[in-house]
C-alpha cells in the first residue's frame, strides 16, 4: 500500500501542464514547417535546439549524483547552516530528494540504467553528453562506498550533533568542489583537462564509428609531417 501512495504521489507530482505546453509548441512548430517549408531558420532552429539540448542532458547526467550527496548530508548541516541549505537547496532540488527518499535505491537504478543501456548502446549519439554521463556514473560509484565510511566514521567517533554537522559540512564541501567543475563543463560543453580522467572515460564510451579518432590523436593527413633526410 506504501509503494502503491509512492507511486501516485510521483506520478501526479510531474508538471504536467509544461509537458503539455511543451508538446503543443513541438506540434505548432511542425504545422508551420510543413506549411511555409522553412530553409534556413529550420537550420538555425534545429542548431540551436540541438546545442540547447546537449547542454541540458550535459547538465543533468549530474543531478542524480548531486541528490544523493544532498540527501546524505543536508539534513545534518540543515540548523547549523541554513543559508548553506538555502543555497544548494532550492526548492526545486528539495522536491527531487524527497523523491529519493521515497526510492532508497535510485542511485543503482541510475547506474545501472546510464551504463548498461545509455553508454552499452551510445545513447544519445552525442559523445559530449555521453561522456558527462558516464561522468555521473563514475561519481556515483564511488558516492556508495564514501557516504558508507563517512556515516560509520561519524557513528562510531563522533558523538555530539554539532561535531557531526561540522563533518557533514566539511564533507558536502568535498563534494561541491568535485560537481561545481562538472556543472560548469557542461554548461559550456568542454571535456575534462586532467588526462587521467579523460581516459578513464573515455575507454567505457568506446569508438563512435569506423573513422573515429581518439581524443588525443589527430588524423593522418593533419598530423605534421616528417622533415626529408
Amino acid at each position: 500500500m506504501n509503494m502503491l501512495n509512492t507511486l501516485q504521489g510521483i506520478f501526479f507530482g510531474i508538471y504536467w501542464v509544461e509537458i503539455w505546453v511543451f508538446i503543443l509548441f513541438l506540434i505548432l512548430g511542425f504545422i508551420l514547417d510543413q506549411k511555409f517549408k522553412f530553409k534556413k531558420p529550420r537550420k538555425w532552429f534545429l542548431e540551436f535546439n540541438g546545442l540547447i539540448f546537449q547542454r541540458i542532458f550535459s547538465i543533468l547526467a549530474y543531478y542524480v549524483p548531486y541528490l544523493d550527496v544532498v540527501n546524505t548530508h543536508i539534513p545534518l548541516i540543515a540548523e547549523t547552516h541554513p543559508f548553506l541549505v538555502r543555497l544548494f537547496l532550492p526548492n526545486f532540488i528539495a522536491e527531487s530528494v524527497d523523491f529519493v527518499q521515497r526510492i532508497p535505491f535510485l542511485p543503482f537504478l541510475y547506474l545501472m540504467f546510464c551504463y548498461g543501456i545509455l553508454v552499452r548502446y551510445k545513447i544519445p549519439e552525442d559523445r559530449l553528453v555521453r561522456f558527462n554521463i558516464m561522468y555521473g556514473v563514475i561519481i556515483i560509484s564511488f558516492q556508495g562506498i564514501l557516504h558508507e565510511l563517512f556515516i560509520n566514521f561519524t557513528n562510531v567517533f563522533i558523538e555530539d550533533p554539532a561535531d557531526k554537522s561540522e563533518a557533514a559540512l566539511l564533507a558536502f564541501i568535498f563534494w561541491i568542489i568535485i560537481f561545481i567543475p562538472c556543472f560548469f563543463r557542461a554548461l559550456i560543453g568542454e571535456y575534462e583537462s586532467n588526462t587521467f580522467m579523460r581516459e578513464a572515460i573515455e575507454v567505457h564510451l568506446g569508438r563512435d564509428g569506423p573513422d573515429f579518432i581518439w581524443w588525443d590523436r589527430i588524423k593522418k593527413d593533419q598530423a605534421p609531417k616528417k622533415p626529408k633526410k
